[in-house]
């Protein structure tokens, strides 16, 4: 485990490290997750065996810190992430975001992309969503009381299938502070300026797009990607939840494409 202080925010990013060899995969979770959680399973598995690995908690969740006045915004979490990077005196990386985690790596890869030289999106959150998040609680409602609901339900369903994905998902989410579930689902739902979308068209670095085999078909989501140049790959056996319900799976995806970006 390993702490990386950010002064602006007077609050400890952590991670976990696998070493291995450069460049390294930086490995961003997505909302109500960890990556020391969620993506660990993954990063540890025979195909990528070798390469160096980086499992980052944003703040507010897993290891890192929670601050309460941190804006947990996409930009605010892309931000940090660029921060570590720069601490790091990182020359090369790549990124494996999953769900919301690929939107960071996105903001992340247009401010550095000297050195960012690969972006996978496991499922990555590219546009905003019309629907009105958390049923339109307001903050303090949600701290008060939507929260404790929503790990209830969960916790319901956990114990409804204690070998299911659920069981293992609740123990992640509990971890994590209320306020940075709630601002990072109003910041998805309302995009920015340039959005995740425009900013994907303008990279350069190899990009690609993992989607669940067994998640909702997105033929048009394929094509729009394809006409920015984004490669589209199927992961076997899972659906979202990749890095829990097939990490082998979503490890295999992930090296396969190493080659083609980095060409080693």
């Amino acid at each position: 485990m390993i702490p990386v202080y950010l002064p602006n925010d007077r609050a400890f990013l952590r991670y976990i490290e696998i070493p291995g060899q450069d460049p390294p995969l930086l490995w961003l979770h997505g909302w109500q997750c960890s990556s020391t959680g969620e993506l660990m399973p993954a990063a540890v598995r025979a195909p990528l065996r070798g390469r160096r690995s980086l499992l980052i908690d944003f703040l507010g969740h897993g290891y890192s810190d929670k601050p309460l006045d941190f804006g947990y915004r996409i930009e605010d979490h892309a931000r940090t992430i660029v921060a570590l990077i720069d601490g790091l005196n990182l020359d090369d990386c790549g990124f494996v975001g999953h769900s919301m985690g690929g939107a960071v790596a996105v903001r992340v890869a247009a401010a550095r992309p000297d050195i960012v030289s690969v972006v996978v999106m496991a499922e990555g959150n590219i546009d905003g969503d019309d629907e009105t998040p958390l049923d339109g609680q307001t903050e303090e409602q949600f701290v008060a009381r939507g929260w404790a609901a929503m790990l209830e339900a969960q916790s319901r369903e956990a114990d409804a299938q204690p070998t299911g994905l659920r069981a293992a998902h609740v123990g992640i989410t509990r971890l994590i502070e209320p306020r940075a579930i709630y601002r990072e689902a109003i910041s998805m739902a309302a995009g920015a300026t340039p959005s995740i979308r425009t900013l994907l068209g303008r990279l350069e670095m190899p990009r690609w797009y993992l989607q669940g085999e067994n998640s909702d078909p997105e033929p048009e989501l394929e094509r729009d990607l394809a006409a920015l140049g984004v490669g589209w790959k199927i992961v076997p056996k899972t659906g979202h939840a990749m890095g829990l319900q097939n990490p082998e799976g979503l490890a295999q995806a992930v090296a396969d494409l190493l080659p083609a970006s980095w060409g080693r």
